[in-house]
């Protein structure tokens, strides 16, 4: 066959094309990076990525495409990657380079499995599509490209977030194309595109419309010669610079065709005005199929001799209505609009005997169950769809395409009562099917969907042991939902129904479970009699595997306990037996308990090193994305408290870029307590919505209560942040163990504080008792917790030293020598953020007193110079005022010196730096010195330049070292 009409020359895009040349120079250094192009229908995208592709190539890179389809509401899980890799089958290119999960995509490669994958599976594929990005980026730049984004699946939506996130620092160039008019508010795309823009994991390249010059141009270019202006300018006005609209509306004034529609719609119609019956029908078959359709298939469907055939195709290409595509020998759209006119013209009755012989040829064909699920269901035969549905289910399962099994589930449980003998037809019976679309629910982060789909399955069971491993599944769904009551109540039913005798793994299993459920619920006591039990029923068996995790859960509850040296040995053991059995999930959860439990005992030390290291395994294993999200939240918790706040920085910027549905509560919370340091509120506010759900988790609860609280007294709304607070401690009391009591009640006295301020202003003599009298009782019961939890955490003596110092201040006479005491409490404690922030109450307190401007600039200027290294700004801010109010020499250095000149700095610049190592905004920085803002902006810039750094906080930083070195 002929091949279709080749693209005109490139016409316009000249900034578009510009900024794609140098993301390819940048990727061809390793500093990949991630396009989004946007647009609107017919706009030009798949002609700029195939001048991108063109010049790729010519310039020796490995390029390949794929794009997503509309299968009119069919899921085919990794499409456009499929499409993109089938060029590289037997390929040079790919030996030695093992892709098993990859494989398993395309069946004309292997031999397509139906077998279940596990939960790593998924990651798996992930991670073998990026190790082959990276192969064949060796040595020239990969440029991978995917169009038409707006139709693809929720599998392919995550691969792309992956590669995305994944593209830095390799040779990889990932351009994505979609419809910005099909984006609709609530659509998976629009969430996809706002999050990697906010991780700043790509960038949008929108194409506007091109100009009148533009437009005519690309008419004289598609015709091969000189267009009329006025023709040119009417097709302008009509097409407002749309190049698809454009080209269309001149091939229908070539053909001679006076009446043109307004709509795309109408006008992608007429465009078919000319061809035969024969034609018509054929498009309508290619439309129905969805897809790229071999020749074979319209063959097949259409049924005409081959001479006609042929001649019909023929004239559908020459109307450039087709397009052929020799490689693969099939036939696809010019664009997918002219199919979706074309599918829309089909008659009831029509449309589903179409999709019934299409069904019907497909069966010879090399179809995935989900096309043949699509066309049975399409033509109205349930029990034909109903067992393509649960195939295709099985087989998204298969490569971790959990969207989309569920999907092909839900279908199937749709037909299911509209077929006589649906258990025949499917070849299950409805609770596996029910079980199965449960799992799948589980895994796509379906919410509700997961524990609804189990208790239909449920009241189908009738065999007592497998009853309890279906309530056990059921408590493992309900907990990330925060169900935690039915999660237990899941998990006792579970430990009912599997007997005692005989000792079994199951019985070990379920006992596991629900000692996980009650150490989540803070039940220590009960969750160690459990524990003990199932270690016991190990033991009876002869396999520890069954109770690795309540080994690791043992030392939860032993800290929670006091018994910390003892849970860490138990830790530790458990850590050195799933090693030797090769269990990597149990290896994993040690590495999430451990932490935990040096976080409860206020060891920071330990548990930043235990966590990181739990980071890089998680990522060796591939569960960088499921237990690596929790350990990588517990990583960057420790390095916030110990003060490394750039290293807690790139902890959470790497999890947060994974994206991932897996609990990324902790991440949210603890970036929100970085920025809310850091003094950007609206961020902070915005990590604390998504980190939301971890108020429903009981040991997440006080520190989410504590962050509400604290924005709000940064916000100078203590009744908020009193009632928060409130709230929590209620909560609080009713669990066994209150770790975070003390804090709470710190932070309380704190905003009981604010309260009897504002009332005071206020001459509000009953608010101020009220405050008073709410702050004692706080005090009193912080004593008691502080002393109740002081084996359990460190910390305790920390947060009580606060409190009793806060309480001196809502009686209207801080103590110095308790801030003093307070400070140094957290200095012992290694946590440099609190210790600054009781350093300036210190030096307020003395301020108060009457204490000399020396005396009280001591501590002032260490929390200063603290605080300025954090970059804590809020808290620079109020010891700033402090000493404008009081005359504070916060410096207490000399200004940069003339010999520091050496790097390069002006008189200005040095004047600037010091302005700037003190925390001033660049407004402030213009004020001082009486220049303008854009000024200050220019001297910023020459000097982060000059000392080769790239934040403001990093250059105060070097300015304090140059101020504090010694003079020659």
């Amino acid at each position: 066959m002929e091949p279709g009409p080749a693209w005109p020359r490139f016409v316009g895009r000249a900034d578009a094309l510009q900024r794609l040349d140098a993301t390819l120079a940048a990727a061809a250094r390793a500093h990949g990076c991630t396009v989004l192009v946007e647009g609107e229908a017919g706009i030009g995208k798949t002609r700029l990525v195939s001048e991108l592709s063109g010049r790729a190539q010519r310039a020796g890179a490995t390029v390949l495409r794929g794009r997503c389809i509309d299968l009119v509401g069919s899921g085919m899980s990794y499409l456009p990657l499929v499409e993109a890799l089938w060029p590289l089958r037997g390929s040079p290119a790919v030996m030695g380079c093992s892709l098993p999960e990859l494989s398993r995509l395309v069946p004309e490669l292997t031999e397509t499995t139906a077998a279940v994958g596990g939960p790593d599976s998924r990651l798996r594929l992930f991670e073998e599509t990026l190790a082959l990005m990276e192969h064949l980026g060796a040595e020239a730049p990969v440029v991978l490209v995917v169009e038409d984004l707006h139709w693809a699946d929720r599998s392919t939506l995550d691969l792309v977030s992956f590669l995305a996130h994944a593209a830095r620092e390799r040779r990889l160039l990932l351009v994505a194309t979609y419809r910005s008019d099909e984006l609709t508010p609530d659509s998976s795309l629009r969430r996809l595109v706002g999050e990697l823009l906010r991780a700043r994991a790509a960038t949008t390249l929108e194409l506007e419309p091109l100009g009148r010059d533009e437009v005519a141009q690309l008419l004289a270019e598609t015709a091969e010669a000189p267009v009329p202006a006025e023709l040119a300018n009417e097709i302008y006005e009509r097409s407002q610079g749309n190049p698809f609209f454009a080209e269309e509306l001149l091939a229908a004034a070539v053909r001679g065709e006076q009446t043109l529609p307004r709509g795309l719609r109408d006008v992608l119609l007429q465009r078919l005005d000319g061809l035969d019956g024969e034609s018509r029908a054929l498009l309508r078959i290619a439309a129905a199929a969805g897809r790229d359709v071999p020749y074979r298939l319209l063959a097949a469907v259409a049924g005409l001799p081959e001479e006609r055939l042929v001649e019909a195709l023929r004239e559908t290409v020459e109307y450039d209505v087709l397009v052929p595509d020799q490689m693969a020998g099939s036939f696809r759209f010019r664009h997918s609009l002219l199919a979706e006119a074309v599918y829309a013209t089909l008659l009831p009755g029509e449309r589903e005997e179409l999709h019934e012989r299409l069904a019907r040829a497909l069966r010879a064909e090399p179809a995935t169950a989900a096309e043949l699920a699509h066309h049975w269901s399409a033509a109205g035969k349930p029990v034909e769809a109903l067992h393509a549905s649960i195939e295709a289910g099985l087989n998204a399962q298969a490569v971790s395409g959990p969207a989309e099994a569920l999907r092909h589930f839900d279908r199937a449980l749709e037909l299911w009562e509209q077929v006589e003998d649906p258990e025949s037809a499917a070849g299950h019976e409805l609770g596996a099917v029910l079980a199965r679309a449960a799992e799948v629910a589980y895994f796509a982060g379906a919410g509700q969907r997961a524990p609804e789909l189990l208790r239909q399955a449920i009241s189908l069971a009738d065999d007592d042991a497998e009853l309890g491993l279906m309530y056990e599944r059921l408590g493992t769904y309900l907990l990330p939902i925060g169900d935690r009551d039915g999660a237990r109540a899941a998990f006792e039913r579970a430990v009912e129904l599997v007997p005692e005798q005989p000792p079994s793994a199951e019985r070990a299993r379920v006992l596991s479970a629900l000692a996980n459920a009650l150490s989540l619920s803070w039940r220590p006591l009960d969750s160690r009699t459990v524990c003990e039990q199932a270690l016991m029923v190990a033991a009876a068996i002869g396999d520890d595997l069954p109770a690795l995790r309540a080994l690791a859960i043992l030392g939860l509850d032993l800290q929670l306990l006091g018994r910390g040296a003892e849970g860490v040995e138990c830790l530790l053991d458990a850590r050195r037996r799933a090693v030797k059995r090769g269990a990597v999930v149990e290896e994993l959860r040690t590495y999430v308990v451990l932490s935990d439990v040096h976080l409860i005992g206020g060891r920071l030390r330990e548990a930043a090193q235990d966590a990181l290291e739990g980071v890089a395994k998680s990522r060796r294993y591939g569960y960088e994305r499921s237990s690596g999200i929790v350990i990588a939240s517990n990583a960057a918790e420790a390095l916030l408290g110990l003060g490394d706040w750039a290293r807690a920085e790139e902890v959470l910027d790497a999890a947060l870029h994974l994206a991932s549905s897996f609990r990324p509560e902790g991440v949210h919370l603890i970036r929100a307590e970085l920025e809310l340091r850091r003094g950007e509120y609206a961020v902070t506010l915005q990590h604390l919505e998504a980190g939301a759900p971890a108020a429903l988790e009981p040991q997440l609860t006080a520190a989410y209560s504590c962050l509400v609280a604290e924005l709000a007294l940064w916000e100078r709304r203590p009744e908020d942040a009193a009632s928060v607070l409130d709230a929590a401690l209620r909560l609080d009391a009713t669990g066994d163990v209150k770790i975070r009591e003390p804090r709470l009640c710190a932070l309380a006295i704190q905003a009981e504080t604010d309260r009897a301020q504002l009332a005071a202003i206020r001459r509000d003599t009953a608010g101020v008792d009220d405050a008073r009298r709410r702050a004692k009782y706080l005090l009193e019961r912080a004593r008691h917790s502080a002393a109740d939890v002081a084996a359990v955490t460190l910390d305790a003596a920390g947060w009580l030293a606060i409190a009793e110092a806060e309480h001196t201040r809502v009686e209207g006479c801080s103590q110095p020598a308790l801030w003093e005491a307070a400070s140094k409490a957290w200095d012992q404690l290694e946590r440099p953020y609190p210790a600054a922030y009781c350093r300036w109450r210190h030096a307020e307190a003395l301020v108060a007193a009457g204490a000399s401007r020396a005396e009280a600039a001591v501590p002032a200027r260490e929390a200063h110079l603290v605080a300025s290294r954090l970059g804590a700004r809020p808290l620079m801010n109020e010891l700033e005022l402090l000493a404008r109010r009081a005359h504070l020499d916060l410096a207490d250095q000399p200004a940069l010196r003339d010999q520091d000149d050496a790097l390069g700095l002006t008189a200005r610049e040095r004047e600037v730096l010091r302005l700037l190592a003190r925390g001033y905004t660049n407004r402030e920085i213009a004020a001082e010195l009486t220049i303008s803002i854009k000024t200050t902006s220019v001297h910023v810039s020459h000097i982060l330049r000059k000392l080769g750094v790239s934040s403001r906080l990093e250059a105060a930083r070097i300015a304090h070292q140059l101020a504090a070195s010694p003079e020659d």
